[in-house]
């Protein structure tokens, strides 16, 4: 990737930031979608079949058009464009276009009944495939391990109540609760029929014995196959669901359907995510189809399409406005001093202080939340539900932009959100802190995702914070002085102990140690130590030992999975933009920084912006995702910090060896 005339890194700066400018929407955000797989498509069109709710005109044709355009070059799918292909989306995404009118020996549809044929039918789907093909008529319901609504009737001091795990979590299968306790199942058609001699060749449905097909599992799929004690737990559980009682489970499902519709009304019925959404619309459909939050909700579905004749219909894992109008305003304040950004600045601050909830929810204890007063979410102020990092980049990127005074009195409820989130051992979670000192992961239901059951201490979540934090202290230090001194103080304890013995940082939410590496050194900086402390030089170091020859930094998503650094063949853009920041911020040599700019300069396209690679963010370990805008930002965020030392330096009359603190913090 490098053009015969590349730009000089302040050229390329001045273009990324035209390009970067034409991302601002009219009311002065920036938003880029966040692409995950075709999985939520397909579960999409399963809801609609179900419930028979109108489909808008033109969207099967886009639905299509996306599973074609989201096909491996196997011709089957994956959990990501990178992905092996896996028999969980791969069958999601066949019944899907089957329900769509698709015939079997559709092109389209070949090599997917070819692979589920060649496997043996999909008998041993993973858990979540085996919940949703039940909801169709196209697996039996013994077939599923228990969802039990009576677990949210444990006592709430237990280690195994819902209330404890990851909110994500939690609510996902508070939704399957409410199904599984009804045994919600579409009715029988002539074309459940065909599927089920198309899922299961050569076998008579009727005669399959889903029970003992009930820890089946397809071991490609499997990121985390189910623990010895969960096995048990699945058994106990199994066999109190032959002998529950019926009153009390009538009342259970009862209260969890009162739980959603809370959830749904605190979220302007959009739920905490499309995944959790759709299980919700249904729980509330079974109910009552005309029940009036279920319809609200289904209405509300729309935010979560992105929707193109290129790409076709594409359901979006998350919505990330306020998470990408802090991040490019960060980005924007690094270049201010280079270009001329004041007046998108003003207009992206103005966007951002509408995005900070300005009042608790009643009842958020009852739901088991963290009070939201104060917190930014990553999507918008609609979706309810704020994150420590998010609210603290908020934070920062306010009280960065010159000329404007923001309301401070709303920042501080902002930093006392963000104190909510912090763990005993000094880092932070996402959502909240950590509600059990117990490890829940041996009972991660979910065998295709890993780390998913409870909150942990997050470097980037913990970083973030400490950033923002310091910023609020040094611009307000009259304000919640000592709170913020011994917050600040306990997460560098937790990044000073999550740093390896190589110097670098585990990345959670982006690929993977580069990223995390990033962060370690950016709250490390903020919680105060200097860039000749022995943990930042060892991060630093670690940093340079990844340089490439051509002086970029590419690692490879598989990292995530296996929780080491991977090298990639090729340099990646967004990975030497926060390769380059963290050098930045932990004073590395001018040599290895040049290098690192006139890469990232000379990977720019024409038009300023910088080209598609792979994809950077991450969640669960497998679920890569692509932040369109982080190719947008980034790359303008780290040549900002790049031009501010290299004219500190040539200002002070120093040489290109010399190390000496970084102008601009990141």
């Amino acid at each position: 990737m490098s053009p015969e005339a590349p730009r000089s890194s302040a050229r390329a700066l001045a273009a990324g930031v035209d390009a970067l400018l034409r991302e601002q929407a009219e009311d002065g955000s920036f938003e880029g979608e966040v692409v995950w797989c075709p999985m939520l498509v397909a579960q999409y069109v399963m809801m609609i079949h179900i419930t028979g709710a109108p489909m808008p005109e033109g969207r099967r044709e886009r639905v299509l058009l996306n599973f074609e355009r989201t096909r491996l070059p196997s011709g089957l799918w994956g959990l990501h464009e990178q992905s092996p292909p896996t028999l969980f989306v791969t069958t999601l995404v066949y019944v899907a276009a089957r329900l769509l009118g698709v015939p079997a020996d559709d092109p389209l549809l070949v090599p997917a009944r070819g692979f589920i044929a060649q496997v043996g039918g999909v008998l041993a789907i993973p858990s979540w495939g085996k919940f949703w093909l039940s909801l169709l008529g196209l697996y039996g319901w013994d077939g599923v391990n228990a969802v039990l609504p009576e677990a949210w009737a444990l006592p709430e001091r237990a280690a195994l109540h819902p209330r404890n795990y990851y909110c994500h979590t939690r609510l996902i299968y508070m939704g399957m609760a409410a199904l599984y306790g009804r045994r919600l199942t579409a009715p029988t058609t002539a074309l459940t029929h065909e599927l089920r001699s198309e899922l299961y060749p050569g076998r008579d449905f009727q005669s399959i014995d889903f029970a003992a097909a009930r820890g089946l599992l397809h071991e490609p799929d499997l990121f985390a196959a189910p623990s010895i004690p969960l096995k048990l737990l699945y058994g106990v559980s199994t066999a109190y669901d032959r002998v529950h009682v019926p009153f009390l489970r009538k009342r259970l499902i009862a209260q969890l359907e009162e739980r959603i519709v809370w959830e749904l009304r605190t979220t302007t019925h959009t739920s905490i995510s499309p995944v959790s959404g759709l299980l919700n619309m249904l729980a509330l459909w079974a109910r009552d189809p005309e029940h009036a939050d279920y319809l609200r909700a289904l209405e509300r579905f729309e935010g979560w399409i992105w929707e193109d004749d290129v790409d076709g219909t594409r359901v979006t894992g998350a919505r990330s406005v306020t998470w990408d109008s802090s991040f490019a305003m960060s980005a924007l304040e690094a270049a201010a001093p280079h270009v001329d950004v004041s007046d998108a600045l003003l207009r992206a601050a103005d966007f951002l202080e509408t995005q900070q909830i300005e009042t608790s929810f009643p009842g958020y204890a009852w739901a088991y939340r963290v009070d939201p007063q104060g917190g930014f979410c990553f999507a918008g102020v609609w979706h309810g539900w704020p994150v420590s990092d998010c609210t603290a980049e908020a934070i920062e990127a306010l009280i960065g932009v010159s000329g404007r005074a923001p309301d401070a009195d709303d920042l501080e409820r902002g930093v006392r959100f963000v104190l909510q989130c912090q763990n005993p051992e000094g880092g932070f979670g996402s959502y909240e802190a950590r509600k059990t000192q117990s490890g829940l992961e041996w009972m991660n239901p979910a065998e295709m995702f890993g780390d998913s059951m409870t909150e942990k201490s997050y470097v980037e979540c913990c970083a973030s914070c400490v950033s923002g934090l310091a910023r609020f202290r040094e611009r307000y230090p009259e304000r919640l002085g000592f709170e913020i001194d011994e917050a600040i103080e306990r997460a560098r304890g937790f990044l000073l102990s999550a740093q390896r013995a190589d110097g670098s940082f585990d990345g959670v939410w982006g690929v993977h140690t580069i990223y995390g590496t990033l962060f370690g050194i950016r709250g490390l900086r903020a919680s105060g130590l200097g860039a000749e402390h022995a943990a930042i030089v060892r991060a630093r170091d670690y940093l340079l030992s990844l340089q490439r020859d051509d002086g970029g930094f590419g690692e490879h998503w598989s990292g995530c999975v296996t929780g080491q650094y991977r090298a990639h063949d090729e340099a990646q853009v967004i990975q030497t933009a926060w390769a380059l920041m963290g050098l930045l911020e932990s004073d590395a040599d001018r040599s290895a920084l040049d290098r690192a700019a006139a890469w990232l300069s000379a990977a720019q396209l024409p038009d300023g912006g910088w080209p598609k690679q792979d994809m950077a963010g991450v969640f669960f370990h497998t679920a890569l995702l692509d932040y369109v805008l982080y190719r947008s930002y980034f790359p303008v965020w780290a040549l900002g910090l790049y031009e501010s030392r290299v004219r500190a330096k040539h200002a002070h009359g120093q040489e290109d060896g010399a190390r000496t603190p970084s102008a601009t913090a990141v």
